[in-house]
């Protein structure tokens, strides 16, 4: 099928519009014969008359009517597209997709996006949480623009820029015995029991590599599925921990959690913006990793 002239249509719409072919043509620069051409030639595509005459004015047939609605909603949409296309282009409109460790996706990440949306508030912002498996796999699978954790190593095929400080302490409740020893010793703070996240969370890789570097291994007695479940444990006297500082903030301001001193601690690290190839980056994927990275 031949396509429908978009410029024949429009000549169409602006006669509907006066009813008239001299103040189309003199509204569109054109000639009366042109206009007149333009027309028939469109009544040619659809095999239909578009006017008839009625005394000394011309009206729309039932044809007519119907095309000049339907032209004027063609325009509308295509004004949309047009007008779409350039908020895409100035960077006013579009869509970034984040994937976030636990941890960061709760503490780090919201506070870059709320930087980002006062920015771009016509962005749409996809983001999504979960332990550092589940996170390198959506952005191994391009399911998401860029991903932020706290565990540096990725796959060869990824890149991991470091943009903020990230150190992993340990916690107790207030009142716990060691809170009034300073410098505690590794050996000695292995005998406490631990409170970790699952196998597969960067957090708990670091922790374990960290005590095996000494020869010493934490007894974890309790795994728990997020870090909100961990602080509330360690609050309530079910053992030690070790998270990133950012998650505990508010609870150690408030008094509920204190940090205990303990030789070689922090296990000090970096949080990570992590993507695959820089060059794939969405300009709205680039523009939030500069954000981070700026930071």
């Amino acid at each position: 099928m031949e396509y429908l002239n978009l410029r024949r249509l429009y000549v169409f719409q602006t006669v509907a519009k006066h009813l008239s072919f001299s103040r189309a043509a003199d509204e569109l620069y054109l000639s009366q014969p042109a206009v007149s051409q333009h027309i028939r030639l469109l009544e040619e595509y659809f095999d239909v008359e578009l006017f008839e005459q009625s005394g000394k004015k011309i009206i729309l047939t039932e044809a007519g009517l119907y095309l000049k609605d339907a032209a004027n909603q063609l325009f509308k949409q295509l004004e949309a597209i047009h007008q779409t296309v350039r908020d895409i282009r100035s960077h006013h409109i579009g869509s970034l997709k984040i994937a976030a460790d636990t941890t960061a996706g709760a503490f780090v990440v919201p506070p870059f996006l709320h930087q980002f949306h006062d920015l771009y508030p016509r962005v749409n912002i996809k983001l999504d949480v979960g332990n550092r498996s589940m996170v390198l796999q959506r952005l191994v699978r391009r399911e998401v623009d860029l991903a932020v954790m706290g565990y540096p190593r990725v796959p060869a095929n990824l890149n991991a820029d470091p943009f903020k400080d990230n150190p992993l302490v340990v916690i107790a409740p207030p009142d716990h015995p060691l809170t009034r020893e300073a410098n505690i010793p590794l050996d000695r703070l292995v005998e406490e029991p631990f409170l970790m996240r699952e196998r597969g969370s960067g957090t708990r890789s670091t922790v374990e590599m960290f005590f095996d570097k000494h020869g010493l291994a934490p007894r974890i007695t309790m795994e728990l599925g997020s870090i909100a479940a961990i602080k509330e444990a360690v609050a309530s006297g079910l053992g030690l921990s070790i998270v990133s500082e950012a998650a505990v903030r508010t609870e150690l301001e408030v008094g509920k959690l204190t940090v205990l001193s303990v030789d070689h601690l922090p296990i000090m690290r970096k949080w990570y913006v992590v993507y695959a190839d820089e060059r794939s980056l969405s300009p709205f994927a680039k523009i939030f990793r500069n954000l981070l990275l700026n930071s």
